[in-house]
């Protein structure tokens, strides 16, 4: 397995995690305890949003690698 590989499959992988995560936190499954709702919303958004950046750099670094290796 090549060491790029594997950083793109814990990229890919920490991108699901954190959308996992960010839905629960939106759906309210995942309840933090004393949290105002508007909070809430606003800590789903971003780890919502921060999964897509996620999932995109690792898209991106997977492109360039697959293009230096050609």
């Amino acid at each position: 397995m090549k060491p790029h590989s594997m950083s793109m499959i814990v990229g890919y992988a920490m991108s699901a995690v954190m959308a996992i995560v960010g839905i629960l936190v939106l759906s309210g499954l995942l309840a933090l305890e004393g949290l105002p709702t508007k909070a809430r919303l606003l800590f789903g958004v971003v780890l919502l949003l921060y999964s897509v950046y996620r999932f995109l750099a690792t898209r991106k670094r997977a492109a360039q690698a697959e293009s230096s290796d050609e």
